[in-house]
């Protein structure tokens, strides 16, 4: 059985779109499955404005240190902690990073978005040779749009607003945005993505491996990639991503005996189910470990 059989045989029947990539950073062995199709990355995007902000950090242009106070306006809805905590907090941006990786916390990720900006998370990205992968929306935006509301400004886009007009309404949504006015990747991205960070070449050396180290936290998505996994002899650093339709996950996967390291990006669209997007990516997830573990 070949890897890209490997792919293809979780995949059948599943009634959506899956997309995955695959790399043995060891051998070079790949394959993907819809690897060039453009996905909607839901909060995989917050990898990129990582990068972006580390970056910035190394030219000290922002300082992981710095001090955020937090405002009523600043809260986001959808994922997270801090939109659920009292005005005023003080929180380093570092903290931020952690609580937007960690638990996907989207008002931690617009106030980072908000400082590194989109225009050089795009620049970054098209230096780095990944032209298709676009950041171009707040969690904001997306989440506001689930409720039907896409035409006020960010700053009428309160979180007061989208509980009053979430409670009238299905969140499920209108989801009007489609993947040209949207945050997108592939899944062939995406994976060079993760293995320019292991390799160091995404930002600096020690950047890099911070970033990772954050991914290493990641306490979401744990049905996804890591369900079938043998979880006290592997490392996984990750990020997910979930909205109506849509389930995500991408990971380097490294065995702690011998080191032997993968990345894999897995994304779905148009899933009837979310529930059997969710065990499709456990299922490849599965089947890649045991393809390269022999």
């Amino acid at each position: 059985m070949t890897l890209d059989d490997v792919l293809k045989g979780p995949a059948d029947g599943f009634k959506g779109v899956l997309g995955v990539s695959v790399k043995h950073l060891g051998t070079g062995e790949s394959a993907n499955l819809n690897g060039d199709r453009l996905f909607p990355t839901a909060s995989v995007f917050k990898v990129p404005v990582l990068v972006e902000f580390y970056r910035q950090a190394e030219r000290c242009a922002l300082s992981p240190d710095q001090q955020v106070f937090l405002t009523e306006r600043d809260k986001v809805p959808g994922s997270g902690v801090l939109k659920e905590l009292s005005e005023g907090l003080s929180v380093s941006l570092r903290d931020l990073l952690s609580l937007m990786m960690m638990v996907s916390d989207n008002t931690a990720t617009d106030l980072v978005a908000g400082r590194v900006g989109f225009d050089n998370v795009n620049a970054t990205l098209d230096e780095l040779g990944l032209h298709r992968t676009r950041v171009i929306r707040y969690c904001r935006e997306i989440l506001f749009d689930l409720v039907g509301v896409n035409d006020l400004p960010l700053e009428k886009m309160t979180i007061g607003l989208f509980r009053e007009v979430s409670e009238a309404r299905d969140y499920g949504g209108s989801w009007s945005l489609g993947v040209e006015d949207n945050d997108v990747t592939t899944p062939n991205e995406m994976n060079r993505l993760l293995e320019m960070l292991v390799d160091g070449e995404a930002a600096g050396r020690e950047s890099c491996d911070e970033i990772l180290t954050i991914m290493g936290k990641c306490q979401t998505g744990q049905y996804r990639i890591p369900k079938y996994l043998p979880a006290k002899k592997l490392l996984l650093q990750r990020k997910t991503g979930s909205l109506p339709g849509i389930r995500n996950d991408v990971a380097v996967v490294t065995v702690k005996e011998t080191g032997e390291r993968y990345v894999i990006s897995c994304f779905t669209m148009g899933a009837e189910d979310v529930y059997e997007a969710e065990e499709t990516i456990a299922q490849v997830s599965r089947a890649v470990y045991e393809y390269f573990a022999g």
